[in-house]
């Protein structure tokens, strides 16, 4: 709906648009991964991988409700993206996985960080075509 109550006409996007879900779901995730990172900190435990239509998430130490709120806010999103696509395309598969920097650990006074983390979101149309996107964090805050 727009503001002033009247529908819009349903957008029919082309698969190209894809990669630009991807994008979003992967900083979407990287924005608010602090507690992913700190488990992975206090873990040891660098990776973690979340299949966005199951939720699953893996390994299973990352797979506590804080957490899966997250993989679930990234979900909402893409089904709102995907909803847009023209048909047939669709998306038949979705992950984002973390690769946290914990090797590189900080503390400064009551705050710790780790180091160069990398978030990475892989969409699936249905004929086979990945489309993926990346982002980097140099330096994460994690908490503790």
């Amino acid at each position: 709906m727009t503001n002033n109550g009247t529908a819009l006409e349903q957008s029919n996007l082309g698969r190209k648009y894809i990669k630009s879900f991807a994008s979003g779901i992967a900083h979407m995730f990287a924005y608010s991964a602090e507690h992913y990172a700190w488990l992975a900190y206090r873990y040891q435990a660098p990776s973690v991988t979340i299949d966005i239509w199951s939720q699953r998430i893996e390994p299973g130490l990352f797979d506590i409700e804080r957490n899966r709120i997250l993989a679930g806010m990234c979900q909402q999103a893409l089904q709102r993206n995907v909803t847009r696509l023209a048909p047939p395309a669709e998306v038949v598969s979705a992950t984002v996985s973390a690769r946290f920097g914990i090797e590189n650990y900080l503390k400064d006074g009551n705050s710790a960080s780790i180091g160069r983390s990398v978030f990475t979101a892989v969409l699936v149309d249905e004929c086979g075509k990945q489309w993926q996107a990346g982002y980097v964090e140099e330096r994460m805050l994690i908490e503790g």
